[in-house]
């Protein structure tokens, strides 16, 4: 049993996030109309962003327009997440759906959105990083228990036919990518902003103090949050006003449990 002291139940939720004691704040619009959203997501022209993480450099990478029977497979892994619930998002009044596409490029072994889940909660130990919450935030792979080989999932984004894809990232990696990211415009936010700690009784929450202009030119960033975003909240991350109306990041509150 682990015993922790704590000064405040700020001091806690520092402890737990990781949070930084410095304060900076953005305000910007996000898109014009859903459109024009649209056309980011399946038009985009962008450079190839650098895959997120901290992983050996030989690490598969699954592709779904690299891959062959891409179409079938997806298919497979979209009706085990309809079976289980989970994953397929779509995206509101549009015809977007985010598909994660977790197959081994190895053994072509499928694994639906909980499957990727799962592991990511309890994650193949590994010496390379500094401790477990540093693990959690930046081992994007995942472990094919059918090869024992590693790799990195995609995330599909359809509109009725696949028309793009980024990488697949889970909660805490897109907290992580987003943060550095933002320290690169000189900006702190989430978990390295102190303002935007919300505590309620045994449970704490971060504001989603992120604009969606910020990361437009990392679509990753973008289709990974909404993919964690509930349906009420994603138009306003994509209009921008998540900001003024003071958002949970994916609406979500972490109950703290422990032990004085």
């Amino acid at each position: 049993m682990n015993y922790y002291e704590f000064a405040s139940p700020v001091d806690l939720a520092n402890y737990l996030l990781g949070i930084d004691d410095i304060s900076m704040s953005t305000t910007c619009l996000g898109f014009e109309n859903l459109k024009s959203f649209e056309r980011y997501l399946t038009k985009r022209k962008n450079k190839p962003e650098e895959p997120y993480g901290i992983f050996d450099e030989d690490v598969s990478v699954c592709r779904f327009f690299e891959s062959g029977k891409n179409e079938s497979l997806l298919a497979d892994i979209k009706k085990k997440n309809e079976e289980e619930g989970l994953g397929n998002i779509q995206i509101p009044n549009t015809g977007i759906t985010l598909i994660n596409y977790s197959i081994c490029p190895k053994c072509k072994t499928i694994y639906s959105f909980k499957d990727i889940m799962s592991y990511y909660k309890k994650p193949v130990k590994d010496t390379k990083y500094k401790s477990r919450s540093h693990q959690f935030r930046n081992d994007t792979r995942v472990f094919c228990n059918s090869c024992n080989s590693f790799f990195l999932p995609s995330l599909v984004i359809s509109d009725g036919t696949p028309v793009n894809e980024v990488q697949f990232l889970c909660r805490a990696q897109t907290i992580e990518a987003v943060e550095k990211f933002m320290i690169t415009k000189n900006q702190n936010v989430l978990t390295k902003k102190r303002n935007n700690i919300v505590i309620s009784e045994k449970y704490v929450a971060i504001k989603n103090d992120v604009s969606i202009n910020d990361l437009k030119e990392k679509p990753t960033l973008i289709s990974n949050i909404l993919q964690y975003t509930p349906f009420n909240l994603m138009l306003n991350f994509i209009n921008g006003s998540n900001i003024e109306k003071g958002d949970l990041l994916f609406d979500e509150y972490k109950k703290v449990i422990k032990t004085f």
